[in-house]
């Protein structure tokens, strides 16, 4: 078989089954880790070890560099770490010069997606509000059209769960991580904490969209994408995806589906759409960018 590395070069290479004796342990731990980030307690009932030996395992395949440390959950009064596999697979390279430019195609990640993927994994949780009443304007979410988006996300990155909160589940451990925000700030209480934070905001009650960038305002079926540092975590990002009025929000998610590469190359990430219903059947299927 061949192998491709990330300047796009092949070389040819023979699974050796031999090398499965270095350690079976690990070779087990690593393959669990492969399917989804665990506690170590978990790794260790997975493969039938005793708790102190898989940490041990861990702490040397940690070190090797082939797993890393993902996040941490506060448990019974002390701290858990949760790893993942660095890559899909490993290889041992014999011969380093015998690589050849290769003509497979690659997948790029978006650059908007970038902070959302760690080892082949999403690193975040996706936040849509509450189909109950709530909030100040008691308002009920229906963000059905974020299925697109989780699917887009799918295709770069193998899922975490849990993959989504609704914004009245989310505590202050949930804030740390990276964050996909759905809807407005009506219907999501979280997009209304960061709003001050956007360069293009809600604005006069959340009626209208209003951006710092070129003093203009907007209303109608306005959706907005907006990557923004994290205010609640240093080194994390929050992406809005959201509109004002459920027309609003289906137009960022197809601005985001349909023209990933309108996103590609920019220093700043914050952009209008409006969306508009050709077909006449009731929901957003064409979008335009105003900005």
């Amino acid at each position: 078989m061949r192998v491709i590395n990330d300047e796009g070069k092949t070389i040819s290479c023979k699974e050796v089954k031999s090398l499965n004796a270095i350690s079976e342990e690990r070779i087990r731990i690593l393959k669990f880790l492969g399917k989804q980030p665990a506690y170590a307690v978990e790794v260790a009932k997975e493969i039938g070890l005793p708790v102190q030996t898989t940490y041990y395992h861990i702490r040397v395949l940690e070190q090797a560099g082939l797993i890393g440390f993902v996040d941490y959950e506060e448990k019974n009064g002390g701290v858990a770490k949760r790893y993942a596999t660095r890559s899909q697979s490993f290889a041992l390279i014999i011969d380093d010069k015998g690589w050849k430019e290769s003509t497979l195609p690659t997948k790029n990640i978006p650059n908007l997606l970038v902070p959302f993927v760690s080892h082949g994994f999403f690193d975040g949780l996706m936040v849509v509000g509450s189909p109950d009443p709530h909030g100040k304007h008691r308002a009920r979410a229906s963000e059905l059209g974020m299925l697109e988006l989780a699917m887009l996300i799918g295709g770069y990155a193998a899922p975490v769960f849990p993959i989504y909160k609704l914004d009245t589940q989310i505590n202050e451990g949930d804030k740390g991580k990276n964050l996909i925000l759905a809807g407005g700030p009506k219907v999501n209480t979280l997009v209304a904490e960061v709003n001050d934070k956007l360069p293009i905001k809600y604005a006069r009650d959340y009626s209208e969209v209003y951006s710092t960038l070129t003093s203009k305002a907007y209303s109608g079926n306005i959706g907005i994408v907006e990557l923004i540092k994290s205010p609640f975590a240093k080194g994390k990002y929050v992406l809005v995806v959201g509109g004002l009025n459920q027309h609003g929000t289906r137009a960022a998610v197809l601005a985001l589906v349909k023209n990933i590469g309108e996103f590609e190359n920019e220093d700043r990430i914050a952009r209008v759409v409006e969306g508009f219903d050709e077909d006449g059947d009731g929901r957003v299927d064409v979008v335009e960018f105003l900005e």
